[in-house]
């Protein structure tokens, strides 16, 4: 069976990310795990962990709260689990994601407050680079819906990154139809001819993609209109060191974006 996993700190931001991943799961006939992280102190050998700490963040009965909430969201529908564990947030996910290998990890995205710690850019961010899993950020208010039409965000420059297989599998789980995004800042920058080489390259024929070009000075915001008057239902990227979708990029897609967004991974990456 499917797993997905979603990181929770019980704001409105995070749970409606749960709520969006149990939905999803149910969508998919995947199970869910609900992850809690307490992060301890840097300088935590200097402050050693009381019982009386471990009552004060011990968070098992509100996982168990959401867990039921989640439940109802999806009429028992879903096999959940809660995980509360102390530790650092990206340690911890990315150790659970190596013990579950996931369909996907569902994070939320737009915190308003500082208070919304756990889901503030670099943790987002980190976790879209460097865990080697797709992960998913749901912009915040944004409602779970079937996901039926998928696009893949792309400059065509390094087809030969693209995992296939990786692609292939999340558009057939979601039986969607499928887009992609050529994204060029000028007409000089579109090589159409790419196309047709990604096209048997790939194997991407078999998914039956429409191409659409984009043509715009910033690249993360042509990807968020075109997605948005398409009605894309989930954006695929590669996050990368450098060119589009470069960490800096990378952190404009996923915080501004109004539509779902999916990190995927290089062939040399990409989870089986």
């Amino acid at each position: 069976m499917k797993t997905i996993i979603t990181p929770t700190d019980f704001s409105s931001i995070s749970e409606n990310a749960c709520v969006y991943a149990a939905k999803m799961a149910a969508d998919i006939h995947a199970e869910l795990v609900l992850l809690h992280v307490m992060e301890l102190p840097v300088s935590v050998a200097e402050f050693p962990v009381t019982e009386e700490m471990i009552d004060e963040i011990n968070m098992e009965s509100e996982l168990e709260a959401l867990r039921k909430t989640l439940v109802k969201e999806t009429a028992n529908k879903v096999i959940i689990h809660t995980k509360n564990i102390l530790g650092s947030v990206e340690h911890e996910l990315k150790e659970l994601c190596e013990q579950k290998k996931p369909f996907a990890v569902v994070m939320g995205t737009h915190a308003s407050s500082i208070l919304d710690r756990f889901f503030l850019e670099s943790t987002t961010v980190y976790s879209a680079r460097h865990i080697p899993f797709p992960v998913l950020v749901v912009p915040g208010g944004v409602n779970y819906t079937p996901i039926r039409k998928i696009a893949l965000a792309t400059d065509l420059k390094d087809i030969y990154d693209l995992s296939v297989h990786e692609i292939e599998t999340i558009v057939n789980t979601f039986h969607a139809s499928f887009e992609v995004y050529y994204v060029g800042k000028n007409e000089k920058d579109i090589d159409k001819g790419a196309v047709e080489k990604l096209s048997l390259y790939h194997h991407l024929s078999r998914l039956n993609p429409e191409f659409y070009f984009i043509e715009n000075e910033d690249v993360e915001l042509g990807i968020s209109l075109l997605a948005e008057k398409n009605r894309a239902d989930l954006v695929l990227f590669i996050p990368k060191k450098h060119g589009p979708f470069h960490k800096s990029q990378s952190k404009e897609l996923i915080f501004y974006s109004l539509v779902p967004v999916m990190a995927i991974h290089e062939n040399d990456f990409a989870c089986a």
